[in-house]
């Protein structure tokens, strides 16, 4: 059975139980006005002039075989007892209890999702076309041998070197930071910085600078809110500021751990740079 039927008869009995209480409410009324009636006739007749007003007369015991005495009035007119007339009562007005209408909110059906049926392609199948014995014995003879795999080549050295130039130069200075990067979880991308390790770098005129040996962990190559800002872990500085095509590498003793990468300082505006050192794997 739907909540919908349920409802139709829930207010369907509430309907019925409410006729029923007003049936039994006028019956009760109607039973108490017929006791009410029949008690006022079995009334003596004393009792009911009281009740009406009092009215002074008695009506004279009857006596058997005879004829009623019928009172006399001052004139010698018969007088005749009042007519008791029953007023009748009002039954009172049911009052009928309305039920407020609950309206269901619609079910909701979900929509079944139609799943798209994959009608298989036929494999094309290849008919062997038969080869003549003699054929068949030069085929085999000068079949090819299927080649190796390739092998990943091993590169030369453990770290990539990138560089990045940014317009906002040290005045009177040559600047160039580097961060060696060393990975501590691949998964959660975490990377720290790699200690033991020093940067080489070529000026225009052949010179070769060292910088301080890299060391654990890192620090800002700037300020922590300019754009240009890095995480640096070694630098290196010359005086004054020279224009022109350098080159940098990452070195650890006399062994070098990754290529030179090359770039260009322009004369204006003054530039600095940015090295970072990242491992292959």
């Amino acid at each position: 059975m739907t909540r919908r039927q349920q409802l139709i008869l829930f207010v369907l009995g509430l309907t019925t139980v409410s006729i029923c209480t007003v049936a039994f409410a006028m019956t009760m009324t109607l039973w108490r006005q017929n006791a009410t009636s029949a008690s006022a006739a079995n009334e003596p007749l004393a009792a009911r002039a009281a009740t009406d007003g009092g009215l002074a007369w008695q009506a004279a015991p009857t006596a058997v075989g005879s004829s009623p005495v019928v009172p006399v009035g001052p004139q010698g007119e018969p007088v005749f007892p009042p007519t008791l007339t029953s007023t009748p009562t009002r039954p009172p007005t049911p009052t009928n209890t309305r039920v407020p209408t609950w309206t269901p909110s619609p079910t909701y059906t979900p929509t079944a999702t139609r799943v798209p049926t994959d009608t298989p392609v036929p494999t094309p199948t290849d008919t062997p076309t038969p080869v003549p014995p003699s054929d068949a014995a030069a085929s085999t003879s000068g079949s090819a041998v299927p080649a190796a795999p390739t092998p990943t080549p091993t590169p030369e050295f453990p770290y990539e070197s990138v560089a990045e130039i940014f317009d906002t130069g040290t005045p009177q200075m040559t600047r160039v930071t580097g961060m060696v990067w060393r990975v501590v979880s691949v998964s959660m991308a975490l990377y720290d910085g790699e200690p033991g390790y020093q940067m080489r770098l070529v000026d225009p005129n052949g010179n070769v600078h060292l910088s301080e040996v890299s060391g654990l962990g890192g620090t800002d190559s700037t300020c922590r809110d300019c754009g240009d800002n890095q995480k640096m872990n070694m630098k290196i500085e010359i005086r004054p500021y020279v224009p022109g095509t350098y080159r940098a590498a990452l070195v650890q003793g006399d062994a070098q751990k990754s290529p030179e990468v090359e770039f260009t300082l322009a004369p204006n505006p003054q530039q600095y740079v940015h090295v970072n050192f990242i491992p292959w794997q």
